[in-house]
């Protein structure tokens, strides 16, 4: 009878020693992670994912430049080169043609006007050969690039 009585001390004494134990390892665990937060949580001030705000009517959305490009036919040496550039209205765009490829300065930057269109004029350079010109056009954040060749007989 006293085996029996030892073993459920023994039993007893084991739980209450193994919750002491977890609840130490608890609480020093919550010391290493910053004291989590337990609490009921409180309502976010930012806005959910759900709800999007209305745009402003003074700001308009950002819209994609969407570039063409139509690069001209085969030119002869010292013509007029004409460069017909479609994108969104108010676009900026630059050109970029190699110094071979023309004559004098490269045409200056450009607004693309309501219609969408605008064209780079130069007069094409003495040297033959395929050429390429890069037009980079750019609407408040939006850029957007194209390279065309252009070939001088």
């Amino acid at each position: 009878m006293n085996i029996i009585r030892a073993s459920m001390r023994s039993t007893q004494s084991g739980c209450g020693t193994l919750i002491v134990g977890l609840i130490i390892l608890g609480a020093i665990g919550s010391l290493f992670d910053g004291g989590s937060d337990t609490s009921t949580p409180r309502p976010s001030a930012t806005a959910s994912a759900t709800s999007e705000p209305e745009p402003s009517p003074s700001v308009a959305p950002s819209l994609p430049i969407a570039l063409e490009v139509d690069p001209p036919a085969t030119v002869v040496r010292g013509a007029e080169i004409v460069l017909t550039v479609r994108a969104s209205a108010g676009s900026e765009c630059e050109i970029g043609v190699p110094e071979l490829a023309r004559e004098g300065e490269t045409p200056a930057a450009l607004f693309v006007p309501s219609g969408g269109v605008a064209t780079f004029t130069w007069r094409a350079g003495s040297t033959k050969g395929v050429w390429f010109v890069t037009v980079v056009c750019t609407a408040e954040f939006e850029r957007e690039a194209l390279e065309v060749t252009v070939t001088i007989k």
